[in-house]
């Protein structure tokens, strides 16, 4: 199996796949779906799904198929049991782990001609950026309620037990540029502004909500006061409700006071991307995979996470999914790497718990 695991990482990885270029991701899996006898479609999105009968409640399994720039394809460098970039580029094994896994796990249990319940392959589009391809997603044919998203958060088979809410944030300043040899009262420090926001980067509410300010461009010239300022930022939350709006409410007048204070005008507005969610662990699929990490003799562990991924809209649609973590470590950068036996231990694990579901 880790022989077969390491052939089709190596596949997938040499394609080039950035989010909104997944194409060539996406002509594979439909290539090797049909190989394998799933009924397969592409929606209007991009997104690839896979569909193969059987008996009982349908199951959904999820991996998206973009990753952060650059995600060039190239050939992974192997040490010993780890897969790394050749360092041109991310390993990209978010999410290429998970689609590993559920590929091989499928294949093992068509080859293997084991039981299995209906299994739903989804594999999505623009999930780096927002989280797109799962909000398009449309599997309502297929009769599904539960599932499993593969993705990165924590070691290898850690689930998620709780999902932050994810809202990005830009900012436009508006002063007035002048010389700054001269009387500086002619104008207006759009930096100025943002330092005098007083905004806190970094946790807040008791480790419950992350702030983070992303970029800031400013200025056109080393002697000239800028009179203009971008900033793109971000919050990562559990608050919900009224204490997200407020928390929400306090970043936006913090730049508008600002503002105010300095003559300057802004424009602010904000999105979600992602909505929080919570895991039970009582949930029978959860409770039946963490049947299967102990009948191995291994540790089940559920961790709460600042990462979002396609759970966050899988969730909010109604959908019973959980994330399952693929182990990659120092994801989106030329330093990633996952661990082959990780995915191996995965794709095992999965295909136990499919076999273990009623029939």
């Amino acid at each position: 199996m880790k022989e077969a695991i390491e052939r089709t990482f190596r596949e997938l990885a040499a394609f080039n796949s950035p989010s909104k270029n997944e194409v060539r991701v996406a002509s594979y899996l439909q290539e090797q779906l049909t190989t394998m006898g799933l009924e397969v479609k592409v929606d209007d999105f991009g997104n690839v799904i896979g569909y193969l009968s059987g008996r009982g409640e349908s199951i959904l399994l999820n991996a998206h198929m973009d990753g952060v720039p650059p995600a060039k394809g190239h050939i992974p460098v192997k040490e010993g049991d780890v897969l790394r970039s050749d360092g041109s580029t991310n390993l990209r094994a978010d999410d290429i782990a998970g689609i590993t896994i559920i590929l091989e796990a499928t294949i093992t249990i068509i080859e293997g001609k084991k039981k299995h319940p209906p299994l739903v392959l989804a594999f999505t589009a623009q999930e780096e950026i927002g989280l797109w391809g799962a909000k398009a997603l449309d599997v309502t044919e297929y009769d599904v309620n539960q599932g499993i998203v593969f993705d990165n958060a924590f070691g290898a088979g850690t689930v998620v037990s709780k999902g932050a809410c994810y809202v990005a944030f830009d900012v436009e300043i508006k002063g007035k540029e002048t010389h700054p040899g001269k009387d500086l009262s002619q104008g207006v420090n759009a930096v100025k502004v943002l330092l005098d926001t007083g905004i806190q980067v970094g946790e807040a509410d008791k480790g419950q909500t992350r702030v983070n300010i992303g970029t800031v461009s400013a200025g056109k010239a080393r002697n000239v006061v800028p009179g203009n300022a971008t900033i793109q930022g971000e919050i990562r939350s559990f608050l919900t409700g009224d204490k997200l709006s407020g928390r929400l409410s306090e970043v936006e007048m913090a730049f508008k006071n600002a503002a105010s204070r300095n003559g300057a005008q802004v424009e602010f507005t904000q999105k979600q991307l992602a909505f929080a969610y919570k895991v039970d662990e009582d949930e029978p699929l959860v409770q039946k995979y963490k049947e299967v990490v102990g009948a191995r003799g291994g540790e089940f562990e559920m961790a709460e996470t600042f990462v979002a991924s396609d759970a966050n809209a899988l969730r909010e649609k109604g959908l019973k999914v959980f994330v399952i973590s693929t182990g990659v470590e120092s994801e989106h950068s030329v330093n990633e790497t996952v661990k082959l036996s990780d995915m191996e231990q995965l794709t095992s694990d999965l295909v136990a718990l499919l076999e273990l579901l009623p029939q």
